[in-house]
């Protein structure tokens, strides 16, 4: 399935003239810095420690670790977009962009089957300390925690590049959100952000695990190899629709 033609040429037109003008908005550029949903971890998050470099066969696990992570806090987002909107009845609806982070944090440390009923709690009542590895600058370039920098490998921190850039071009699809005050709307905004961005993160990391995994397990005949490629690409395919679809849909719904 692929989009109308005038929506893709609409909305192609609007985030080209928007990024021409980002680099005289630095007010805007501070406001998207707060919001721009600066990839979070639990305080307690940690890993084992790597240098930087090329990842290799031994980070096989650390990376398929991330990948279930990320893949994890998409549908974690996609819980708390739907909250945003207001799809819930009789839930207080978040109304801070703390409230978003706080859910988060809340629905991660759950398992999934608990996940609506924490949803229609409302606002976690219980604060807990964030550490935020990655985020933009008011220029909208990335900006790294240089302590996860150094305990990861080129891909898991190539990934969050990939994050933070999947958020610029949101906001920047979307040139009110840098003039708004904290309103629902904006609120519902930054959540979607977030199943973008986490989508782009899970889907360069499955290529990327994809591609060491063949790398690495050279003993593999090649009718594994094949089953493997084939299952790499059936997920690519998958995630392309339904990245078309939420294009089509979710993203001119959240102005209306």
């Amino acid at each position: 399935m692929s989009l109308p033609r005038n929506e893709g040429a609409t909305r192609h037109g609007r985030l080209q003239s928007v990024r021409r003008a980002w680099t005289h908005r630095a007010a805007a550029g501070s406001f998207a810095l707060c919001l721009a949903g600066l990839s979070l971890l639990p305080a307690d998050f940690g890993g084992t420690a790597h240098a930087e470099g090329p990842c290799t066969c031994n980070d096989l696990d650390k990376l398929q670790a991330q990948l279930d992570r990320t893949t994890k806090s998409e549908e974690i987002w996609k819980e708390i977009f739907a909250w945003a909107r207001g799809l819930h009845r009789d839930v207080n609806l978040p109304q801070s962009n703390d409230d978003l982070n706080q859910k988060f944090v809340q629905l991660t440390g759950a398992p999934a089957s608990q996940w609506r009923d924490l949803i229609k709690q409302g606002p976690a009542q219980e604060k807990k300390t964030l550490k935020k590895v990655a985020g933009l600058s008011k220029e909208g370039e990335t900006v790294l925690d240089e302590d996860f920098k150094k305990s990861n490998c080129d891909d898991i921190i190539d990934a969050e590049h990939v994050h933070e850039q999947a958020h610029r071009d949101f906001y920047l699809s979307f040139p009110q959100i840098l003039e708004a005050g904290m309103s629902s709307r904006l609120l519902r905004l930054r959540a979607e952000s977030e199943v973008e961005a986490y989508r782009a993160h899970k889907t360069f990391l499955e290529k990327k695990l994809s591609d060491l995994k063949l790398k690495c397990l050279t003993k593999l005949d090649k009718s594994t190899k094949m089953i493997l490629e084939q299952a790499y690409a059936q997920r690519e395919r998958l995630n392309q629709a339904e990245q078309r679809l939420r294009m089509y849909g979710n993203s001119e719904a959240a102005l209306n």
